[in-house]
């Protein structure tokens, strides 16, 4: 159990000594860590943020890389805050970025059989490719302008781009049937 008032630096040096390892689940955001007050939601990050937490799985200074990225901490700050609000701080962090990235991966299309065969799976392009996507889209010709961009502003511009191409896809669908029905009938004159 970890005491309210244990500043984090000395609970950083007891968690190396027992070998604690953070746990999955849902941690609560604290309001403040140390002097900075936490977002509500992880909605104003920019993509190139998202891409940083993205990257930061298990490395050693999960905690100021978080806290740096998020609230633009300096370790000495980190380090004078409540442990139990840095440690609920980065597991909720940790939690958002996981369920953001969950939202990103749904959004790839089901590709039909005749996608499968002609190659489709082989385009998988990653966050680059997310980031192309929306550099196209917006005709922006330097990628690292995207990285600047919020996340959720590049997420509703693919997902309404995919949504968008279904739509065409299906269009086009119900046009090649009714030219279909209507050439059927002409035959059986």
């Amino acid at each position: 159990m970890m005491k309210p008032d244990v500043n984090f630096r000395h609970w950083l040096v007891c968690a190396v000594v027992t070998g604690w390892k953070m746990q999955d689940g849902d941690y609560p955001r604290p309001p403040f860590v140390g002097e900075v007050e936490t977002p509500q939601t992880l909605d104003s990050l920019t993509f190139g943020q998202l891409i940083e937490l993205s990257r930061l799985n298990g490395t050693k200074n999960i905690f100021y890389d978080i806290c740096r990225i998020v609230l633009q901490m300096a370790p000495e700050e980190v380090n004078k805050a409540r442990a139990i609000d840095v440690v609920c701080f980065v597991g909720w962090v940790t939690g958002e970025v996981t369920k953001i990235n969950e939202r990103f991966k749904r959004l790839n299309n089901k590709p039909s059989q005749t996608e499968k065969r002609a190659g489709i799976d082989k385009l998988n392009f990653g966050l680059f490719g997310l980031m192309d996507k929306y550099a196209q889209r917006m005709g922006i010709h330097n990628h690292d302008d995207v990285l600047a961009v919020p996340w959720i502003r590049v997420y509703r511009c693919v997902e309404m781009d995919i949504e968008t191409d279904k739509y065409q896809k299906r269009y086009m669908e119900e046009i090649q049937d009714e030219y279909r029905r209507k050439n059927s009938g002409n035959r059986k004159r």
